[in-house]
C-alpha cells in the first residue's frame, strides 16, 4: 500500500513539519493576542483550561489513533484488515470519548474549586467537555492516516482545525469582546466541527459492521490502556509545573510561565513533525526484523536534531529577552529567567523526541508506560518541593531535571530492545506477539 522511498519520507516530513508549524504559529498567534485582551491572570486561567483539555483528549482517544497507526503499517499489505481496523477505531473512539467528556462535565466543579480555587472555571471546562468525542474521532482518523502514510491528507486535518481555532477564538474575544469563555469556545466549537468532518477521509475504508470489532477492539482496548496512560502521565509530566504554579501560586504567574513554554515549544517543533514520518516506517520494519534499518534510522535522526537544536539555542539565549518584549510586552519579562532553565532540560530531551514513539511502534507499549510513570513521579515530587521554595524557577528546575532523566532511561531501553542480540533471543516471530491474530 506505500513503497518506503526517500522522495515519500521527505514528502511525508514536509507535511508533517507544515501541519506542526501551523500548530505551533497559530499557539503563538493567540498566546499574543490573549496576552494582550486578557492579561496574564486571564492567560494563566485559559492556559489551565487547555492543559485539563490536553490530558483528557488522550482519554478520550483511548490510545486508537497510535494503534491504528501502529497496525496499519504493519499489515499495510492487506486491505480488508485495515478496513477492520479503521471501522472498529472510529467505533471506540465514540464510545470512549462520550464517557470521558462525561466524566470531565460532572466533576468540572470539584476541579476548579477544590483544586485550582477557581470557581470561574466551572463552566469552562463544562463546555470542554463537549468537544471530547469528536476529538476522539478526529486522533482516530488522523492515527489511520498517519499510518497509511497519507501525510497530505494528515496535515489538511490538523491545519483546518488549528487554522478554525485561530478565527473563532479572534471572533469571539476580539470582536464579540467574549473574553475567557470566548477564548474557551474558540478551540472547543472548531473541535467538533473538524471532527465531525474529518471522518471524510477515511470514509472509503469504513464498512458499516466490522466483522472483527470485537477482537480488534480488545487488542485497542490493551494496546490502548497502555498507550492512554503513558500520553496522560506525558502530558502531566511536561503540564505538572503549569498545573502545581497554578496550584501553590496563581493564575498571573501560570500566565508568565506559559509564555516561556511558548518559546520552547519552539525546540521541539521540528523533532515531533520528524517523529510522525519515523513511527510508521519503525512499525514497518519491526514487522518485517529488519532491525539494521531501525538502528540506522534513530542514530542519524537523533545526530541531525542535535544540530538543529543547538541553533535554536543560540536564538533563545541571545534574543530571548527581546522578543518576549517585542511580541508580549515587558509585563511578561519575569518569563525570561525561567526560559533560560526550561532550554538546558529541552535540548537534551528533543533529540529523543524524534525517536520518541520507537518502543511503542515495536510493541513495548508497558516499558514507555512504566519509564513515563517513573518520570511523572520524579517531576511531581521536584515541583512540589522547588515551586513551593523557588516559584516559577522552582517549576523550571524541576521540569529540566526531569527531561534528562527522562531522555537518558528512555534511550537506555529504545538500544536495549531494538539490538540483535535481543531480538535473536526470541524463538517466535515478533510480528504476530505484537499485533492482533486476525485473518
Amino acid at each position: 500500500m506505500f513503497k518506503l522511498k526517500f522522495n515519500n519520507i521527505i514528502k511525508d516530513f514536509q507535511w508533517s513539519l507544515i501541519s506542526l508549524i501551523t500548530a505551533s504559529f497559530v499557539h503563538l498567534l493567540l498566546r499574543i493576542m490573549l496576552s494582550k485582551e486578557l492579561g496574564p491572570s486571564g492567560l494563566g486561567t485559559y492556559t489551565l483550561v487547555f492543559t485539563i483539555y490536553m490530558l483528557g483528549m488522550q482519554f478520550a482517544g483511548f490510545g486508537i489513533g497510535s494503534a491504528l497507526t501502529k497496525y496499519i503499517a504493519e499489515y499495510h499489505d492487506n486491505l480488508f484488515e485495515i478496513k477492520e481496523f479503521i471501522s472498529s477505531g472510529i467505533l471506540g473512539s465514540i464510545v470512549s470519548g462520550s464517557a470521558i467528556g462525561l466524566l470531565l462535565y460532572l466533576f468540572s466543579n470539584v476541579i476548579s474549586t477544590l483544586f485550582f480555587h477557581d470557581p470561574a472555571m466551572i463552566n469552562l471546562l463544562k463546555y470542554t467537555a463537549f468537544c471530547f468525542p469528536f476529538i476522539a474521532v478526529q486522533k482516530a482518523v488522523i492515527g489511520s492516516l498517519n499510518g497509511l502514510l497519507e501525510m497530505k491528507r494528515y496535515a489538511i486535518v490538523n491545519i483546518t482545525q488549528n487554522i478554525s481555532i485561530l478565527v473563532f477564538t479572534i471572533f469571539l474575544v476580539h470582536s464579540l469582546d467574549m473574553n475567557i469563555r470566548g477564548a474557551v469556545l474558540g478551540f472547543v466549537i472548531p473541535t467538533v466541527l473538524v471532527g465531525s468532518i474529518s471522518i471524510i477521509f477515511i470514509q472509503s475504508y469504513l464498512t458499516a459492521t466490522p466483522k472483527l470489532a470485537n477482537k480488534i477492539l480488545k487488542e485497542f482496548t490493551l494496546f490502548g490502556f497502555y498507550v492512554v496512560l503513558a500520553n496522560s502521565i506525558g502530558i502531566v509530566n511536561t503540564e505538572i509545573d503549569s498545573l502545581m504554579i497554578g496550584y501553590f501560586m496563581n493564575s498571573t504567574e501560570v500566565g508568565y510561565y506559559a509564555v516561556a513554554i511558548i518559546f520552547i515549544q519552539g525546540i521541539t517543533l521540528i523533532p515531533d513533525a520528524i517523529q510522525r514520518v519515523i513511527t510508521p516506517l519503525i512499525a514497518t520494519y519491526y514487522g518485517k526484523r529488519d532491525v539494521e534499518s531501525i538502528r540506522n534510522l534513530i542514530k542519524e535522526t537523533m545526530i541531525k536534531t542535535v544540530f538543529i537544536t543547538v541553533f535554536i539555542d543560540l536564538v533563545m539565549i541571545i534574543f530571548g529577552k527581546i522578543l518576549i518584549i517585542i511580541i508580549f510586552t515587558d509585563e511578561f519579562i519575569p518569563a525570561y529567567t525561567p526560559l533560560l532553565i526550561l532550554l538546558i532540560g529541552y535540548s537534551i530531551y528533543s533529540p529523543y523526541v524524534a525517536i520518541g514513539t520507537c518502543l511503542a511502534s515495536i510493541g513495548k507499549i508497558q516499558i514507555t508506560f512504566k519509564i513515563t510513570a517513573i518520570c511523572a513521579v520524579l517531576n511531581t515530587i521536584l515541583n512540589i518541593i522547588l515551586i513551593s521554595k523557588f516559584g516559577l524557577v522552582g517549576a523550571a528546575c524541576a521540569t529540566s531535571i526531569s527531561l534528562m532523566f527522562t531522555t537518558l532511561i528512555n534511550i537506555y531501553f529504545v538500544n536495549k530492545y531494538t539490538s540483535k542480540k535481543y531480538l535473536q533471543k526470541l524463538d517466535i516471530n515478533i510480528k504476530f506477539c505484537y499485533t492482533p491474530s486476525v485473518k
